[in-house]
């Protein structure tokens, strides 16, 4: 899947400033007076970051900070595998989704250099979430003030205190900014990838057989289907879930048709597939008519094997303005698959920029508070049904998802 680096890893930071804003501008703070710059512009003086009271806490002996300090590495480090996890999928080689984890991306590198060379399209995509879009040398780390206020948010939503913890240690390493190696790993993966990119145009003309110039006026979108299916290897799913993705934005009959296909033949290896497939048959492509069956047995093996999509599909949304997928669900469906999701973001099953946005959320305890809103025999059923979701399928999601 085309998924860029980029908007994940500053999720965090955009995030952060989403709510620094949210903060400045609420009406129970006081902007202070302008200020006039040295050029004649008003600039506005924000007001100092909230600060939390401090609490009052026994002295910590140094084997128990210690200790601490081993558990928030441990959790970080289970934050990058699986944020590598989440965007890369099976694109990245074993050796290098674990370089990914101890950051050690110049090992990474050193792997995958040679397949990119070589023309394997997978190691091209992991070179361009190693480059993270071109930003090298421009990714701004959060502030000190914005680490402050949103762990102040996450425990005025009602964050517990170890979420709390390791939303700070999370943030502290975000503020911390890459390392020498990472900034490396990133800037030798753009040039390559300049390199790269300079020999495609002619690849796509020896692959479709038709002169570069006759392929700069024709749509690119179709250009791009035509390359991937003839660059296709029959069995590889992500590239079957990649073209049908290409299908789909086109939109007519034939491509949903086409892509429905594709689907079909990588859902049987790829979770992700699953809830695409599921997607589209609950928006009834390539028919009008939707299959609600079908589409539910999809998104519930999608979501037992840990994909995010089909889990909030599931869950539904916590804001009533947003769109409900399938809004027949069940409220005790509902409610268990919720609960279940919880537990894997919880667990630090989706990555930094995740595990951020779901600390900070509030959605912990305003999932627990649906209750309220179901009748009496609907909340017993759905705390059954969660309970006993939990204790079969649990432990299992977090192993395939690398945060056991």
């Amino acid at each position: 899947m085309r998924r860029s680096r980029t908007l994940a890893l500053l999720l965090l930071v955009l995030f952060g400033v989403a709510v620094l804003l949210h903060v400045l501008r609420s009406p129970t703070l006081q902007p202070a007076a302008p200020r006039t710059s040295a050029t004649g512009t008003s600039v506005q003086r924000l007001p100092p970051p909230i600060r939390a009271a401090p609490a009052s806490a026994p002295a910590v002996s140094p084997a128990e900070a210690a200790r601490i300090d081993d558990s928030a590495a441990r959790f970080n480090r289970r934050l990058r595998c699986t944020q590598a996890r989440l965007l890369l999928g099976r694109t990245a080689p074993p050796e290098v989704l674990a370089a990914l984890c101890d950051r050690k991306p110049l090992n990474a590198l050193k792997i995958l250099l040679p397949l990119a060379e070589a023309g394997d399209l997978h190691a091209l995509k992991v070179l361009a979430f190693l480059a993270e879009g071109g930003s090298c040398n421009t990714r701004t780390p959060i502030t000190a003030a914005s680490r402050e206020i949103l762990v102040s948010l996450a425990r005025t939503r009602g964050a517990a205190p170890e979420t709390l913890r390791r939303l700070d240690d999370v943030l502290a390493e975000e503020q911390a900014g890459p390392t020498p190696d990472e900034l490396e790993a990133c800037r030798e993966s753009l040039s390559e990838l300049k390199k790269l990119h300079s020999g495609f145009p002619r690849q796509v003309s020896d692959t479709l057989g038709r002169p570069e110039q006759t392929l700069r006026g024709e749509n690119e979108l179709d250009v791009e289907i035509e390359f991937e299916r003839k660059t296709l290897v029959h069995g590889d799913a992500d590239g079957e879930e990649d073209l049908a993705i290409d299908l789909l934005k086109k939109g007519t009959p034939d491509s949903q048709a086409e892509a429905m296909a594709l689907l079909r033949a990588a859902a049987a290896t790829l979770p992700s597939a699953r809830s695409r497939l599921a997607d589209c048959l609950l928006r009834g492509c390539p028919t009008p008519a939707s299959d609600l069956t079908e589409a539910r047995q999809l998104l519930r093996d999608a979501a037992a094997a840990g994909d995010l999509s089909a889990l909030l599909t599931l869950a539904g949304p916590t804001d009533p303005s947003h769109a409900d997928s399938d809004p027949s669900l069940p409220p005790p469906e509902r409610y268990a698959w919720a609960q279940f999701l919880q537990r894997l973001n919880a667990a630090g099953c989706f990555g930094a920029a995740q595990y951020s946005t779901w600390a900070t959320s509030g959605e912990a305890p305003g999932r627990q508070s649906s209750l309220l809103a179901m009748s009496p025999a609907d909340a017993s059923a759905a705390q059954t049904r969660a309970a006993a979701l939990i204790a079969a399928q649990l432990d299992r999601t977090r192993q395939l998802l690398g945060c056991e």
